[in-house]
């Protein structure tokens, strides 16, 4: 396999393009709003987060109003970060084909399919104890377990329609594992 930079894969849309262009100065449309979607049986939910003024916690039907607005606007990017219901010590819902993350990001790419849509791919939200890993039983983080679960959910992510998986975790080797899972998947 040649080491070279291939280009391809960030000029397959216009929207690619226009996100990875390299002229200044900054526009509007290189903003990225970030939304947080909350996985919620209130159809209604619109929570302020108190540490993030002006940021909220979002069910789905807001989280397409929200993003009507911006995009009315001219907005072209945002990225989504998920608030499952439940969680476990396998971040199942990070990974799964109806994650809010999964649902939320086909339910945008449907609605404004020229929308940018980035998604947080990290598992700590997903975990039961709160870390960003799988975790031993003397409480240690197991990096290349947690390597394939952060492979599956950037998978599943890209599946649902994601334009760009962006990794926030601290695990090593997971940008080459979740690359070489993408590529494995088409």
């Amino acid at each position: 396999m040649s080491s070279f930079f291939r280009g391809r894969r960030i000029r397959q849309t216009p929207q690619m393009r226009d996100f990875f262009r390299e002229t200044p100065p900054l526009l509007k449309e290189d903003l990225i709003m970030p939304y947080f979607v909350v996985n919620s049986g209130d159809s209604s939910l619109e929570k302020e987060i108190a540490t993030m003024p002006g940021q909220y916690q979002l069910s789905l039907s807001k989280l397409e109003e929200h993003v009507e607005k911006a995009v009315n606007m001219g907005l072209k990017n945002v990225i989504l970060f998920g608030v499952p219901a439940k969680k476990d010590e396998q971040a199942t819902g990070a990974w799964k084909e109806d994650g809010i993350i999964q649902r939320a990001t086909r339910l945008l790419k449907k609605r404004f399919p020229s929308l940018f849509v980035i998604t947080d791919v990290c598992l700590c939200e997903y975990m039961s104890h709160g870390h960003c890993g799988i975790l031993a039983k003397n409480g240690q983080v197991l990096n290349d377990p947690t390597l394939e679960l952060l492979a599956k959910t950037a998978v599943s992510q890209a599946k649902a329609g994601s334009d760009m998986v962006a990794p926030s975790d601290m695990m090593d080797g997971r940008v080459a594992a979740i690359r070489e899972a993408l590529d494995g998947a088409g």
